[in-house]
């Protein structure tokens, strides 16, 4: 698990940015700086959007801890280089299926495909799901976690874009 310490010092090095320079841009001491970066302390929450605009980054990213995905608007719309990330969880059992995203287009594309799809008790869990405007979506460049239902009977169905 990340810790927000890990993220800016990520960020901040991935910048070329010294802890001395952020220090100035934040208002606080360089040693503030690298207390937050050896996770001693953290930033004021009032800095949080300032670190963040410094990076270029979220203050979503700048807090992501590792455990799963962030849902933003990138500027990158292209959908080939993208990936479908579906995760079905029905008590024991799990089932994650990874696919390019121009497979997916293609499987919207043809109705038997579409509609042979099941999962959950009732079968009918990943069928509520609206691919078509999950494509939508993601063609205007929006990736992270898109959509999560759970079914009548506990079954869960999430979606995510990278």
């Amino acid at each position: 698990m990340k810790t927000i310490g890990q993220n800016i010092a990520k960020y901040r090095k991935d910048k070329k940015i010294t802890q001395e320079a952020l220090a100035e841009i934040c208002g606080v001491s360089p040693q503030a700086v690298s207390k937050w970066e050896n996770d001693v302390s953290c930033p004021d929450v009032a800095l949080l959007k300032t670190i963040a605009r410094a990076f270029g980054v979220s203050v979503d990213e700048l807090l992501d801890d590792g455990e799963g995905p962030v849902t933003k608007l990138t500027e990158n719309t292209d959908t080939s280089k993208k990936i479908l990330r579906i995760r079905c969880i029905d008590g024991g059992d799990k089932l994650n299926v990874n696919l390019p995203f121009a497979l997916v287009e293609l499987f919207m594309s043809n109705e038997n495909l579409a509609s042979n799809i099941s999962f959950g008790k009732n079968g009918d869990t990943l069928k509520k799901v609206d691919f078509k405007q999950i494509a939508e979506m993601v063609s205007l460049g929006v990736i992270g976690k898109l959509v999560e239902i759970e079914g009548e009977d506990g079954e869960t169905v999430e979606i995510w874009v990278e």
